[in-house]
Order: C-alpha cells, then structure tokens, then sequence
C-alpha cells in the first residue's frame, strides 16, 4: 500500500522481502527449492490481492451508500471512484489474460493449473521453462505484449495524478513509485536492460507469473490509495465558517477593444434567506472609536456609485472596453443586514482592455518537419480553446487530446515558409473573427546513424561482431522521434589479399555475411558500405558508412 494511505502489513513487507531474495538466487542457480518459493510467493500476492479487493469494495460501497443519503453532493466523487475501478480492473483483467496464456502456452490449453480464469502455481507442469515468459511478453521482435502492458501502466499513472483525481502531491510520488516503469540503470554490462526484459524476459516461468501477480497488487494498491482520497473529498467542503469575505468572479480579466467585460459579485458564506446590497464605486473608510475600521461608499448614490442587480445573493457586473488599458480597477461595498446591524465587505478587482490577439507557437522549435507529428500551442487571449478552430496550408492540423494542443504534418518542403501558415479563427460573444495566421518553414527530417552494436565504428570484439542481428539506425540529438529502418547494406573486408563483398537487401546480416566475418582475425578491418534507411516520411536516405577494426 501507499505509504501515506495505507502502511504495508508485516505480511506484505515479508512477501516483497521473499521476492527480492527469491529474484536475486535466480541469478545463482534455478532449483527446485526456489522453484517451489515462488509457488509460495505467488499464492500470498494472490491472497494480497484478495484483501485489497475485499478494502476497495467496501470504499465503493461506501460511496454508494453515501450517494443514497446525499446525491448532488457524493455522485460526482463517485463517479469518480467509478473511473478508477473501470481503469484498475480492465489492466488486471489484461494481465490475468497474460497469466493465463502463458501457462497455456507452456502446458497446453487444458492446461490444469488453469480453473476458468482461476490460476493455480503449485499445479504448473513446466514453471521453470525459461522461454514462454519472455516468447509472449517480449517476443522475437521485442513487440510482445508486455510493452503494451508498460503502456497500459503509464497512463493509469498518468489518469491517477492528473485532473481528474487531483491528488496532493504525496500521493502522486506514491503512485510513480509504485507503478514505477523506469528502465534500470545500465551498470557493468555492453547490453541495455529494459523494464521489460528485466521482469520478464529468460526468467522462469513461474517468476513471471509471480511478477505479473506482483503488478495486479500494486494496481489494487494505487486504487485503494486512489478511491480512499476521493472518499475523503466528500466531506472536505464540510467546513464551519467563521469568516465571510467578498469575492469578485469574472469569465475573463482579458477582453478585446470593444469587447464587453462580465463579473459576477458575491459573498463566499452567506444567509440565503437575505439579500444582500452590493454597491460599485469609490470606497471610503474610517476607524471608529473601538478601533474597528468602517467602510463607506464616496459621494452620491446614483450619482457616484450605483448598486449591482442581486439574484440568489449574486451581483451582476458589467462594462464595455471602449479604449485599451493594461488594468481597469474596480470595486465597492457588499452590505449584508445582520441581528446587530448592517455589515460592509469591501471588494475589489481588475481587468485589462487589448487588441485582438493570436498566439501561434511551436512547442519544440520554431519549423515544422515531415513525417512526424509537429506539437504546436495555439491560443487566443482570454478565448477557451473550445472556441479557437485552425486550419493549415501544406499540411493537416489537428487537435490532440492527449495533450491539449494540436499536431501539424506538413506535407511538402517549404523552406522559406511561403506556402505553409497556420490560420485562425475564434469565436467570441457568439460570433466568429479571424484571429490571423502565422507562416512556418518546413525541412525533412535529419538522417540517421547507422550502428552496429550501438557503434558508429572503430574497434570491436569479433565475437561481440557475430553476436549481432544486423545493422540498425537512430536520430541522434533530434527532438522528434521517427523511426527509421536499414533497407540494404554491404560488408566489405580484404580476405587473403582481395576485396570481398557480401550484400543485404534488409537489415538483417545474411549467411554470406556471417561467414565472411568469420574469416577475419584480430587487426583485420571491416567496412560496412551502401547503407540505406527508409522511415515514416518514405524517403530512402544512403548513410555514411562504417569502419571497424576486430580486436
């Protein structure tokens, strides 16, 4: 649990302390001992998992019962709570999936530790097989399920500490850490480990299982953690007052010359069987003999000041812009009748007069490139951005959900940014106005590099050299990702005094080629030639090429 939330039990600081001891003998020797406490292991996540269910469902029968005795006030936190268990319950249902494919994988489809969508450990015929883990979960191609299931991680972290639960910052630390999807450091090895392939990959069987039950707990944790804060929010507002201030609300302290300026006046605690009198003009003051400090109004009423149209203990406040001004102020005297006497609240607010304004900008620099998603904020002053509509030249722009901004793709070279600009129109008060638009320049993206054990060239191990798949490529210092593939390449060496030359048609090193580096010996050099990528813009780019020398 949540250290904040719900503090571990002992058993559960026992579990996780038996993982990492059971995880680093893993590393020693796979016996049948270890074997059998990773059965263990794994039946106690279950019954944490069962627990954490049993919590959770009494939380959410909690606000359903609460709903009952209060509706307007409680539906919205529970339909928030509702979020959270549609979002835990559909990725642990997707790993109980996994779980079960894997067993059935290794022991058969009437494979008999599989009840249902009940799991069985002790009753897995072949736990300690090393590959079916890392065949589903990571595949040949590393685009197994278990990078889908990272994904899946990543947004309910991101669902849980964003908006819509609005938890303290406490929490949010809590669910990173818990759902944490980092890729470990890289210490002392040539080969870059994964959050993927360190959970799941040439593991036995039954350790994967152990660690996708592992996941299921800290998914009904962070839901635990999650629905427990919003049950408390129920009650949040249930404060006694004990100060009443004026408060000045305004759609917008931003409006465009000519433009109307709307606020709304009103009492932040008040008697709703009273109607208060709110006064706007100059406000005036003076200590009487207590030393209490008393307000007035300045002048004349109807003449100076004037008094605000009250309805349900709310002024209605209005004032059109006619000439700009960085800051308009304005204020008066909310008077609320009282057993003792009238009272007077104070208030005061501002807001600014300008011209139409357009920001058009470019989140990661100022040219937009093809084949790729280009991020763009595009905003009007004091305008919601449900209200803003763009269109594009040379190109498609559209809104990104994900985000809140939009996405640009270009969709020929403009170098000078004479035939790509963005235009906008906003609509306001009702009606619809160009905002303008702003030109933009337009470049293909960079080429990559071509690597072969993540090497652009120089000295390497022949055996680190035959251990290789094939040659790959990357952008290198570029703030956009386009994945880029080698469609053809040559290797080149001197054997015996000649050039020899073997070829690819794809990425991958052919048998020619194998046996080719086969024939070299420390000192000799190898060359890799002709290189060619391709990525999502369709361009076919020659790459510079590579030179290696064998130790």
């Amino acid at each position: 649990m949540g250290a904040t939330n719900c503090p571990e039990t002992p058993r559960q600081k026992m579990i996780a302390m038996m993982y990492l001891v059971l995880t680093a003998l893993l590393a020693l020797n796979v016996s049948r001992e270890i074997i059998e406490a990773f059965v263990l292991v794994e039946g106690g996540l279950n019954k944490s998992i069962e627990n954490f269910n049993e919590k959770n469902k009494s939380i959410y029968d909690s606000f359903s019962q609460a709903e009952l005795e209060n509706p307007d006030k409680v539906k919205p936190w529970r339909l928030k709570a509702d979020a959270v268990r549609n979002r835990t319950k559909s990725i642990s249902n997707y790993i109980q999936d996994l779980k079960i494919e894997i067993i059935q994988k290794a022991d058969g489809e009437d494979a008999v530790a599989v009840k249902g969508r009940e799991i069985y450990s002790d009753s897995i015929l072949k736990s300690d097989n090393l590959d079916y883990g890392g065949e589903v979960l990571i595949g040949a191609e590393h685009n197994g399920k278990g990078y889908d299931l990272k994904d899946s991680l990543i947004a309910l972290r991101e669902f849980l500490s964003g908006s819509a639960i609005d938890p303290p910052q406490s929490l949010k630390e809590s669910f990173r850490k818990i759902l944490n999807t980092d890729d470990p450091p890289n210490i002392g090895t040539s080969e870059k480990k994964t959050w993927e392939t360190m959970r799941f990959d040439n593991l036995p069987l039954i350790a994967v299982i152990t660690m996708l039950s592992k996941i299921q707990t800290d998914i009904t944790n962070v839901e635990s953690d999650a629905i427990n804060h919003l049950f408390k929010q129920i009650g949040i507002l249930d404060v006694k007052v004990n100060k009443i201030d004026a408060v000045v609300r305004s759609k917008s302290s931003y409006i465009f010359k000519d433009g109307t300026y709307e606020a709304e006046v009103f009492l932040a605690a008040f008697d709703t069987t009273q109607t208060p009198t709110i006064y706007v003009g100059r406000v005036d003051s003076t200590v009487n003999d207590a030393g209490i400090v008393e307000y007035f109004m300045a002048g004349e009423l109807g003449k100076d000041y004037d008094t605000l149209h009250v309805e349900d203990g709310v002024g209605k406040y209005s004032a059109v812009g006619h000439s700009l001004s960085p800051s308009v102020k304005w204020g008066g005297l909310i008077e609320l009748k009282t057993p003792s006497g009238l009272i007077n609240y104070p208030f005061e607010a501002d807001y600014q007069v300008g011209d139409v304004g357009l920001v058009v900008s470019p989140t990661k620099m100022n040219v937009f490139y093809i084949g790729v998603d280009n991020p763009v904020d595009i905003s009007v002053p004091g305008v919601p951005k449900e209200n803003i509509v763009a269109t594009m030249t040379n190109g498609t722009i559209r809104e990104d959900k994900a985000t809140g901004g939009w996405m640009v793709r270009p969709t020929a070279g403009d170098l000078t940014g004479k035939r790509t600009s963005i235009s906008v129109n906003a609509e306001i008060h009702g009606k619809k106005r160009e905002m303008g638009s702003v030109a933009f320049r337009v470049k293909t993206v960079p080429d990559p590099v071509a690597k072969v054990a993540m090497s652009k060239g120089g000295v390497l191990q022949r055996s680190m050299l035959l251990a290789q798949t094939g040659v790959f490529c990357e952008i290198e210092n570029f703030d956009f990702e386009m994945p880029f593939k080698v469609t053809s390449f040559d290797v080149t060496a001197i054997i015996q005094g000649f050039e020899d030359v073997k070829s690819s048609n794809s990425n991958k090193f052919t048998e020619g080629q194998y046996d080719l580096i086969k024939k070299l010996r420390r000192g000799d050099k190898v060359n890799f030639e002709n290189i060619k990528a391709k990525g999502d813009d369709g361009i076919t780019r020659p790459l510079p090429p590579m030179i290696f020398k064998l130790q």
